[in-house]
């Protein structure tokens, strides 16, 4: 890696970076990492936030319990009190923009104990890589695993569910956002009446809990596109970062990168630079690349990364109508969202 000042050439970012690596960085990351529960404010007209917030506060003073040493006493005719029992798995669904990832967030800052916390993407592509037998071992040394925006794409992710529901440590209590009901996973992506007792099996892990609320970032009017009429080059020459580095890279040598590398592995960009200068962005022609990208943007949201971004082309040009219409349509669309809420743009 060469840098210059405060600048890092992301070609020369080493992402040899080994499992356990990117096991260890399975937390929540900047704009997540000082959430609470108390920092957590629920809409008064949706009385399911206040729920959800109690519950997911009430199962982590639960999971404490399992640490806390029993008292020893002398002889008493009163039974010992009994063994730990773990609490239900929560999934938790609901909308964009209602809090899920913060509560989610805070769970894991409020508890000290083995845990992880990830995106489902980011699961998925341990499964592909690690293989499932290996992934449910290493899940199942933890004993909190929270997975957000849980999502079903295809057949082949909903047989691997199945057995990881299954299979792993029925002591890990398993914590995950969605905004799809069980019930509703996978449809409009395969044929899921093929699938009902599978589908069966994953909503039976959980108990399912509801969340309404309105978006936050359209309530209060902060997701909303930047368009800038300053020059680009100016822009990256000027800006100047707080702490981490800052990168500007062509959008054809960015996409070879992240084709070279493992998705697990991308959170190297962000981690090491606060700003990322994109020149060029064009529409995407693979569903695979668009997959990538999206998989960097999600690290980027993550990680509170500023995206500049140079294109001629509109933001909803960015993936074809038949990209938007297969199985990935609402990973996706959140990206867009998260583009729209982290970059500003500049016009070729």
């Amino acid at each position: 890696m060469t840098s210059a000042g405060n600048y890092i050439d992301i070609s020369k970012l080493s992402f040899n970076v080994s499992i356990e690596e990117c096991f260890a960085n399975l937390k929540p990351h900047p704009k997540f990492s000082g959430c609470t529960f108390d920092n957590y404010i629920p809409d008064e007209n949706f009385p399911s936030q206040h729920y959800i917030k109690n519950l997911l506060k009430e199962t982590a003073e639960m999971m404490k319990k399992k640490y806390e040493k029993p008292v020893k006493k002398g002889f008493s005719f009163f039974k010992p009190k009994p063994a730990f029992q773990k609490p239900l798995n929560i999934y938790i669904d609901g909308s964009y923009g209602i809090g899920k990832t913060h509560l989610l967030s805070a769970t894991y800052n409020m508890t000290d104990m083995k845990k992880a916390f990830m995106s489902f993407s980011e699961m998925n592509y341990f499964f592909h890589y690690l293989g499932v037998e290996k992934c449910i071992e290493e899940f199942s040394k933890l004993d909190l695993l929270l997975v957000d925006e849980f999502e079903l794409d295809d057949p082949a992710m909903c047989l691997i569910m199945v057995r990881f529901f299954k299979e792993v440590n029925k002591d890990t209590l398993i914590v995950t956002t969605s905004n799809t009901l069980p019930s509703e996973l996978g449809k409009l992506r395969f044929q899921v009446d093929r699938f009902e007792k599978e589908m069966g099996v994953i909503a039976a892990s959980f108990k399912t809990v509801v969340v309404e609320g309105e978006d936050y970032r359209k309530k209060h009017k902060i997701w909303k596109r930047n368009v800038s009429t300053e020059s680009f080059f100016d822009a990256f020459t000027n800006y100047i970062g707080e702490a981490k580095a800052k990168t500007r890279t062509d959008f054809d040598k960015l996409m070879k990168i992240l084709e070279e590398n493992h998705p697990f592995r991308y959170f190297m960009i962000p981690s090491n630079c606060e700003a990322m200068f994109i020149d060029g962005l064009l529409p995407f022609k693979e569903l695979n690349s668009a997959l990538r990208f999206n998989h960097l943007i999600d690290h980027c949201y993550y990680y509170n990364t500023k995206l500049f971004i140079k294109s001629e082309y509109e933001l909803k040009d960015l993936f074809s109508a038949a990209m938007l219409e297969s199985p990935f349509e609402k990973k996706l669309k959140r990206c867009l969202s998260r583009l729209d809420e982290l970059a500003v743009f500049y016009r070729s």
